[in-house]
């Protein structure tokens, strides 16, 4: 091998070509060669540096999101934005008013005054306010007035708007009636009554006369004893 030749010799003997002797220890590259590694070492660098990085990129999977616990499904939503409607309780007014056993009636001229008992059953004391009597058979009754008292009462005119009852008090509600027909023996006359307990108003119907048939009324058949 010529001196400065960048080609390693290969020496002939016995028709076997022989293995590149490798340069001395003293040898040393061309200048171009050495620029060709380098320039040859630098692009594998850097092809391996893309190919390691994009796997890297590749590989990384992005954070799962948990699901958040049943429990806790609600933490998110605005206070008060769900809330639990409780039903209203009941007062029990219906069963504050009852109508005592026993009734009054009295005729003056053609009109009938036609009185029930009325007790307050419940632990507070009950506004008794107004009470409008009904007939339930149009045509048969006109009413008149009504007032609180019981039959034939009327106190000299002065009759009070509104009674507070105790508990367990009673007082009277009286009607004044006018039959349309000669003999009002088979219609019922209720009283609907408005009261009012601690300001919360309300109204009761109380059963009344189921039938007049039980009332003394002129021109007409003794009530059954």
């Amino acid at each position: 091998m010529d001196e400065g030749s960048p080609e390693p010799d290969f020496l002939e003997h016995g028709g076997r070509p022989r293995l590149p002797r490798l340069p001395s220890p003293g040898w040393r590259p061309s200048r171009g060669a050495s620029i060709l590694a380098t320039v040859t070492l630098a692009i594998g660098l850097a092809a391996g540096y893309a190919i390691g990085h994009g796997q890297g990129r590749g590989t990384v999977a992005a954070p799962e999101k948990r699901a958040e616990p049943a429990g806790q499904a609600s933490r998110g939503v605005a206070s008060g934005t769900i809330a639990a409607v409780a039903p209203p309780a009941s007062t029990g007014f219906g069963l504050a008013l009852t109508e005592d056993p026993g009734t009054c009636s009295v005729q003056a001229g053609r009109d009938l005054q036609l009185g029930i008992p009325v007790t307050n059953r419940s632990g507070e004391t009950v506004l008794l306010e107004s009470v409008k009597p009904v007939p339930l058979m149009p045509g048969m009754l006109k009413v008149l007035s009504w007032r609180w008292d019981p039959c034939g009462f009327d106190h000299d005119g002065i009759v009070p708007d509104t009674v507070a009852l105790g508990p367990g008090e009673t007082t009277w509600v009286t009607a004044v009636v006018q039959p349309l027909v000669a003999c009002p023996g088979p219609a019922p006359l209720q009283f609907q009554v408005t009261y009012s307990i601690n300001s919360q108003k309300s109204t009761f119907n109380l059963p009344g006369f189921p039938d007049l048939s039980a009332v003394h009324y002129s021109g007409c058949p003794a009530p059954a004893a």
